[in-house]
């Protein structure tokens, strides 16, 4: 049975009209059941004969639509749980019989899932599009934006109380509570946080301008040469615990102690040579987050300062996400042209025959490119550089093809607005892929939907 008719007798169902993006992916997953095989591998790896195994455990197909519903719908995991129980269209859409399932289940699951088999379906629900001809691939935008990740705005007296912080949490499980050393610790840091306050509000009531500004210099150094001192005392205490025994710390506790060893000196050395010798520090030799250490710094033209890492995206005509990629670093843009060109061809097998930027992307190498090695008829970016020209056909397909470009905000607004994007919360650089990879395809569906609502109710022809 065709797609579209399966979605014709779903609609005959009262639960799920009412619900019409759940219900197109409904009818996709029972119709493409090899998506499942696809979470397969990632799922059941590490589990004895490779199978669930227990019971009260989800099936794959229940893990995947419970992370699809979840994405889709924007609500948390312990949403998801409670929707378990309180929503049909939630147990119809998951397949639940009788038993709900805890949202740390889910969680466990899908961490397992790499970004790279996410992806893989994003690119067979893409291939669905395509078939069905809402997406021809002939025109391609590519646009960048940035992505935060769920830290606090990084200061050198913030990144060494952080240190501090962790350091004294893990070391106070080492000690016996009340102990002499456990009561050094907590007054220690009672002095660090008060330290760490102080410096984040100084005020100075001295009326001459220069002598207040003098002032508040002196207190600065004094204050932080105080945070360095206790930055380094934790150092002594840590690398000391480390030779002790720590039978009654986990094993994350013991990779936090060792991590932070080599945190602490990057931040320390980094600290002190700003603070006190005025030195310039390298954005590469920086730390912006002791907690997601990966966090990079995007700075584009005169906007703010995003912490966070970039993601390259490239759609079509439909508004479709064809390809994307979250950058490590801060790669030029002009770096970040060529990739999805050639991956969408790889992908799709198709010949793109238009593509439209932002001047970021100029440059007299990827006009090149574009033209002479990968065919491309129509090469239009917002601004050129000096002594570089368009390619195009003519004024009205380069006219279309700049319309065309602006349409990639509208792309990334949508993703980020409607899929939570703006800031992301899970940790680790992998699982950040991740959530990016589910907004994606859960922004995919959400497209492939008005299209095919479009085609199974057309809007009356005006008279």
């Amino acid at each position: 049975m065709k797609l579209i008719e399966v979605l014709s007798l779903k609609y005959e169902s009262h639960i799920w009209k009412h619900f019409p993006e759940l219900t197109v992916i409904d009818a996709i997953l029972e119709k493409r059941i090899d998506i499942f095989k696809i979470f397969e591998k990632d799922i059941i790896k590490d589990l004895k004969n490779n199978r669930l195994g227990r019971k009260d455990s989800p099936s794959v197909e229940q893990i995947v639509r419970a992370i699809i519903f979840k994405e889709s719908r924007g609500i948390t995991y312990e949403e998801l749980e409670l929707q378990q129980y309180d929503s049909i269209i939630c147990k119809e859409f998951i397949k639940l019989n009788k038993k709900a399932f805890s949202d740390s289940m889910y969680q466990g699951y899908v961490k397992k899932i790499n970004p790279e088999t996410i992806k893989k379906v994003m690119i067979e629900i893409n291939k669905l599009m395509i078939e069905f001809g809402f997406e021809d691939v002939k025109d391609v935008r590519i646009d960048a934006t940035s992505i935060e990740t769920n830290i606090h705005f990084p200061t050198n007296n913030s990144l060494m109380f952080d240190c501090i912080k962790s350091g004294t949490h893990v070391l106070l499980k080492l000690e016996e509570k009340h102990s002499p050393e456990y009561n050094r610790l907590v007054l220690r840091f009672i002095e660090v946080k008060k330290n760490y306050y102080d410096l984040n509000n100084i005020k100075i009531e001295e009326k001459d301008k220069d002598e207040k500004k003098r002032l508040r210099a002196e207190l600065i150094k004094k204050l932080f040469e105080e945070n360095l001192i206790f930055l380094q005392n934790i150092l002594v205490d840590i690398k000391n615990s480390l030779t002790q025994d720590l039978s009654e710390l986990s094993k994350n506790q013991i990779n936090t102690l060792n991590n932070l060893v080599k945190q602490i000196e990057i931040i320390y050395n980094n600290a002190y040579a700003f603070q006190i010798e005025g030195k310039k520090i390298k954005v590469e030799d920086k730390i912006f987050s002791i907690y997601e250490e990966h966090t990079n710094i995007i700075v584009k033209g005169l906007r703010d300062w995003v912490f966070g890492h970039k993601v390259n995206i490239a759609s079509g005509k439909s508004y479709l996400i064809l390809d994307y990629e979250v950058c490590r670093g801060n790669p030029a843009d002009t770096n970040l042209f060529e990739t999805p060109l050639k991956n969408i061809h790889e992908f799709y097998n198709k010949q793109i025959e238009s593509v439209a930027t932002d001047g970021c992307y100029a440059s007299a190498a990827n006009l090149e490119l574009a033209n002479k090695e990968l065919n491309i008829k129509n090469i239009v970016f917002g601004k050129v550089k000096e002594g570089m020209q368009n390619i195009f056909e003519d004024d009205t397909k380069e006219k279309f093809l700049r319309n065309f470009r602006a349409g990639a905000e509208a792309v990334i607004s949508n993703l980020k607005r409607g899929f939570d994007l703006s800031r992301i919360d899970w940790k680790g650089f992998e699982m950040f892929e991740s959530k990016v990879a589910w907004g994606i395809l859960g922004y995919n569906f959400r497209i492939f939907t008005k299209h095919i609502m479009a085609t199974l109710f057309p809007k009356p022809k005006k008279v």
